[in-house]
């Protein structure tokens, strides 16, 4: 019997060692990935520093922050962030006709919402707030599952406040926690903007349920 273990004890610590090594070479790996990654992005930035003089004369043209990075072949945000660095300012940027969204998107709805509400009556801020009466509910719920609509998308429908939509769902056992929410990955994103750059981690939560909470209890 003893054997037997020692035996298999050697065989785990065999395998334990070999799965340290791919680890470590999977870490190597993942340097060599990273170091490549910033070469490669450093010579991006040179050209476009090299070529903002052009970069420039299109977008004021064109007055188009979408267009102008599809243009150069280069991402939205990137674009947005590099505009005011060139130009010495922000008002050419805030002319674009498309600023708005890209604002929107950059920033993200979590900003964008502040900045809204802060302009709003109580009232409006009390309706945003409110609990829909059932046959409302009921609506909500069946787009929800429907999935056709982003959660933002169906909070605006509805005149929710977003984590108001988030504590209606788990009161009403549609969801358990917030990030059992459909599409929480996009939703992340989307409420955070894309100047973070933070995936969601498949695990945190923003603590919109709580929040309501919260918020429920000061208008109150």
């Amino acid at each position: 019997m003893s054997s037997y273990l020692d035996t298999e004890n050697k065989q785990l610590k065999d395998r334990i060692v070999l799965l340290e090594t791919e680890v470590n070479n999977l870490k190597g790996k993942n340097r060599d990935l990273q170091s490549e990654i910033k070469k490669l992005t450093n010579i991006i930035d040179r050209q476009n520093e090299g070529n903002a003089e052009q970069i420039l004369e299109h977008f004021h043209s064109s007055k188009s922050i979408r267009g102008t990075a599809y243009r150069y072949d280069m991402e939205m945000v990137e674009l947005f962030d590099l505009i005011p660095s060139w130009d010495g300012c922000r008002d050419g940027l805030q002319r674009a006709h498309d600023y708005d969204d890209c604002r929107l998107e950059f920033y993200g709805r979590s900003l964008y919402d502040d900045e809204k509400e802060s302009e709003m009556e109580q009232e409006e801020l009390e309706n945003r707030m409110r609990t829909p009466e059932p046959e409302e509910m009921r609506n909500i719920i069946n787009d929800y599952k429907d999935g056709d609509i982003t959660l933002y998308d169906l909070a605006d429908e509805y005149d929710l406040k977003i984590n108001n939509l988030f504590r209606l769902l788990k009161e009403n056992k549609i969801i358990e926690k917030e990030s059992d929410a459909r599409d929480y990955g996009s939703f992340y994103i989307e409420y955070n903007g894309l100047e973070t750059s933070s995936e969601w981690d498949g695990k945190s939560e923003l603590g919109l349920i709580e929040s309501f909470y919260k918020k429920d209890t000061i208008l109150n």
